[in-house]
């Protein structure tokens, strides 16, 4: 390691709240196979270290996290230059060691998390994922050429697909895309992949109307068994349908048709469910999943939205609403780095709230406020997930200025007892 970025890591590390939080992905990077001395200017801990900061502080440019480390550390010149750092996220060796970590990091917080599926009956233990795509600005350095102006890049910007484990309520996994090209292209790409999700059996996936592909999700059915939850397309052909009998049961409330249909771009039967919210809104989804109940089937559609909180809290809380780099390898680590954030705040969070046996009181507070506004005062049914499902989808901000504040006070139980614990349980 450089004495420069030695004395970074070295600063940032020593006993640190920042050590605390950062313990779980350098114990991942620990089990990945690979030579420690071939990355001398910037280690991969202390790449990781940066990069992860970097979300946590939101930091816009890489100018500006510079200057931090450099009035962070006692050395006499910057901890790490620019020039290292980019080259650094533009490394296919380092982006591959970091896809690695995060594959060891994910099982870690699979074992760790509570299941947030666990009180449904039906699921058996099956991975239940989620997918959308979400765009973000290019670099200053990226000059973007769009079909109209003769090249092929997209006009909305820069596409992250990330895929979202509903179990565990984080990403594991995401793709990049800086060519105008459809998510559902991305999409079957990522199906070509050794390790994709999309290879995992029996695995159940969310998605919305942009991913319907009939023919895509036959495939999957007959080689893999699984099935996907989607709404409905006006432009599908039904060819056949017979209503398909549920109990009147407190899970399908709401549920007030299941059919079972034959669709002209499809070889298999398929569901169509018709439900309706306590709010009055109605849905119609599509399913191949022919054995759960019709109210769960509505249930893990709408959880597709913790998702979209997930997007929310990368572009107004870390720093991914802008792109690091003007490589594809470069904006694929970005996005790595912040599932690894994601999962590390959600561990670090729990880790602390299980230490304590209290929970983020302010946001069920917030549900409670919404319940009572929304259901008990214009006397509407309440969905029996309401309180079967408590866990908070959204990352506490509270606990984001913690760390963003925090992060190179020295850890111990006292500062957390002080300074995490009363966020935790009540506005200051």
């Amino acid at each position: 390691m450089s004495c420069r970025s030695e004395t970074m890591y070295e600063t940032l590390m020593n006993k640190t709240v920042l050590a605390d939080f950062l313990a779980p992905a350098i114990t991942a990077l620990g089990k990945v196979r690979h030579n420690p001395q071939r990355f001398k200017s910037l280690p991969m801990p202390a790449f990781i270290l940066a990069g992860c900061l970097r979300h946590l502080q939101g930091m816009k440019t890489l100018r500006e996290q510079i200057q931090q480390l450099f009035h962070l550390t006692d050395a006499d010149c910057v901890p790490v230059a620019r020039s290292p750092y980019s080259d650094a996220l533009s490394s296919e060796p380092r982006k591959t060691i970091l896809e690695q970590a995060l594959a060891k990091l994910v099982p870690q917080a699979r074992t760790q998390l509570p299941d947030r599926l666990q009180q449904l009956n039906g699921l058996q233990g099956r991975a239940v994922y989620a997918t959308d795509g979400s765009y973000q600005s290019e670099s200053a350095h990226y000059r973007r050429c769009t079909p109209k102006q003769g090249g092929g890049d997209n006009p909305k910007g820069h596409m992250m697909l990330a895929f979202y484990d509903v179990r565990l309520g984080a990403p594991v996994d995401v793709r990049v895309e800086t060519q105008n090209r459809h998510e559902m292209l991305v999409f079957k790409d990522y199906s070509k992949e050794s390790y994709s999700l999309l290879r995992q059996r029996k695995a159940l996936w969310v998605v919305d109307r942009a991913f319907v592909d009939m023919p895509f999700w036959d495939a999957q059915k007959r080689r893999y068994r699984q099935t996907v939850i989607t709404r409905w397309k006006e432009n599908l052909v039904i060819e056949d349908s017979t209503v398909k009998s549920f109990d009147e049961t407190i899970i399908n409330e709401g549920v007030y048709d299941d059919e079972e249909v034959t669709l002209k771009a499809s070889s298999e039967r398929w569901r169509l469910i018709s439900y309706q919210s306590p709010e009055g809104t109605y849905f119609q989804f599509l399913t191949n999943e022919m054995d759960l109940e019709s109210g769960v089937i509505a249930f893990l559609y709408l959880r597709r939205w913790d998702e979209e909180k997930c997007y929310d809290t990368w572009k107004n809380d870390f720093a991914s609403d802008k792109a690091w780099s003007k490589r594809h390898t470069g904006i694929t680590q970005q996005a790595l780095l912040a599932i690894m954030t994601s999962l590390l705040l959600l561990l670090f969070a729990h880790h602390h709230q299980g230490h304590w046996k209290i929970v983020d009181e302010k946001s069920l507070k917030k549900q409670d406020a919404r319940i009572d506004q929304r259901y008990v005062r214009h006397e509407q049914r309440i969905p029996w997930h309401i309180f079967s499902y408590r866990a908070v989808s959204k990352i506490s901000r509270q606990i984001i200025r913690f760390l963003k504040h925090c992060f190179l006070k020295k850890s111990s139980s006292g500062l957390y007892e002080r300074q995490l614990k009363p966020l935790l349980l009540r506005y200051l």
